[in-house]
C-alpha cells in the first residue's frame, strides 16, 4: 500500500489493515486509498484486526493501545494548529507521577509479563472417573462429536472451540483411541507420499496433533492449520479463511478433515493457496461418499482435475491438480 495504485477506489471498497501505522497522518493516507474521489460504492469498510491477551484477569490489547495512540497523535497534530490540547487526553499531575513511579518500580524489579500458552494434552488423562463422565455428558461419544462438527458451519465451530479448547482435546482423544485398531491411518499414508519427495511447501488443513509436520518438516515446509493450535507451530484458524498468500502451496492435504457444513469453502481456500498444477489430496471415509462421480465433477468445477481415486482400506483417496480454470461460484460439494 505504500506505492500508488491508480484507480483502486474504482474497484475496491474494503480496506484490511495488517499493521497499524505509527502516525495518524499515515493512517489517514491509508484510508485515502479508497475513501477518495472516484469511489464507486455508497460506503466503504475498514477492517482493523484486534489481538488481545488476558493479563492478571484483565484484557490487554497492543492493537487497541496503538489505536488510542493514533487518536492521541491526531489530537497533538490538531493542537499544533489550534494551540489547545483537549483536556480529555491530559493526565493529571498525580496520575503522571503514579505512572512514572510504577514504571521505575517495574524497571528496578526487572518484571517481565509472561503469557503462557495453555498446554493441550492428547489424550486427555482419564484417571478421574467423574471428569470422564462429565465430558461424555457434555460432548457425547466420537460419533456424536463427528455428527455435530459436520453439521455446523466452521465459523461457529471455530468460535466455540476457541472459547473451550477442551472440546477439541476431547475429540482428538477419541480419534487417537479409535485409530489404534485401524489398518490404515490417513495421515501416515500422506507421510509416506511426502517422504518420497522433497522441497515442497505443504498446507496441512485440519492438522490435529500436527503429526505430518512432525514427520516431514526436515524435508518440506509445512503450514499446519486447525481450530486449535496444539503447539506453537500450528496456525489456529477457521480453514475457510487461512492466512496464506495466493499460490503459496505446492500441496494441500485434507486427511479426514472435510468437517463442517461449509467444507466447500476449505476446498476453495486450497485452490486459492495452491500454485498452478499444485497437488490436492483428500482422504475421507468411503462410507461418507454417496456419489463419488458427482463429487469428482464438483471438484473439477472448483478448478481441479482429478488424476486418481483409490480405495485404501475403508478410505477413499482423491488426488487432484489445480488447473488454470477459475472456480465457479455457487457450487456446494456434498458427500
Amino acid at each position: 500500500m505504500r506505492c500508488h495504485r491508480p484507480g483502486l477506489q474504482q474497484v475496491c471498497n474494503q480496506l484490511i489493515i495488517n499493521v497499524l501505522p505509527w502516525t495518524h497522518a499515515e493512517f489517514e493516507q491509508l484510508k485515502g486509498r479508497i475513501y477518495r474521489q472516484g469511489q464507486c460504492q455508497n460506503k466503504g469498510t475498514m477492517v482493523i484486526p484486534l489481538t488481545y491477551a488476558i493479563v492478571n484477569e484483565q484484557r490487554w490489547s497492543w492493537c487497541d493501545s496503538k489505536m488510542q495512540r493514533l487518536r492521541f497523535k491526531k489530537s497533538i497534530a490538531d493542537a499544533a494548529v489550534d494551540g489547545v490540547v483537549p483536556e480529555g487526553y491530559l493526565r493529571s499531575p498525580a496520575q503522571a507521577y503514579q505512572d512514572v513511579i510504577a514504571w521505575l518500580e517495574r524497571l528496578e524489579a526487572g518484571e517481565v509479563e509472561v503469557i503462557t500458552r495453555p498446554k493441550i494434552v492428547i489424550p486427555i488423562p482419564d484417571n478421574d472417573p467423574v471428569d470422564v463422565q462429565r465430558r461424555l455428558r457434555r460432548y457425547g461419544d466420537f460419533s456424536a462429536m463427528n455428527r455435530h462438527w459436520n453439521q455446523t458451519r466452521s465459523e461457529t465451530t471455530h468460535q466455540r472451540l476457541q472459547e473451550n479448547p477442551e472440546e477439541w482435546a476431547k475429540y482428538h482423544t477419541l480419534y487417537t483411541e479409535s485409530r489404534k485398531n485401524w489398518t490404515v491411518i490417513p495421515y501416515e499414508e500422506m507421510i509416506r507420499w511426502y517422504q518420497q519427495r522433497s522441497g515442497y511447501t505443504i498446507g496441512d488443513f485440519g492438522c490435529g496433533e500436527a503429526k505430518l509436520a512432525e514427520a516431514v518438516s526436515d524435508r518440506h515446509t509445512v503450514y499446519s492449520f486447525d481450530h486449535i493450535a496444539v503447539n506453537k507451530d500450528v496456525i489456529a484458524c477457521d480453514m475457510a479463511h487461512v492466512r496464506l498468500d495466493d499460490e503459496r502451496l505446492d500441496v494441500a492435504a485434507f486427511c479426514l478433515s472435510l468437517m463442517g457444513a461449509n467444507f466447500t469453502d476449505y476446498l476453495r481456500e486450497a485452490n486459492r493457496t495452491l500454485k498452478l498444477d499444485g497437488h490436492l489430496h483428500v482422504i475421507e471415509a468411503t462410507s461418507r461418499f454417496s456419489d463419488r462421480a458427482q463429487f469428482q465433477t464438483d471438484l473439477e468445477v472448483l478448478g481441479f482435475v482429478v488424476v486418481s481415486i483409490q480405495d485404501v482400506w475403508k478410505f477413499t483417496h482423491i488426488h487432484a491438480l489445480k488447473t488454470e480454470r477459475k472456480p465457479q461460484d455457487g457450487v456446494e460439494l456434498k458427500f
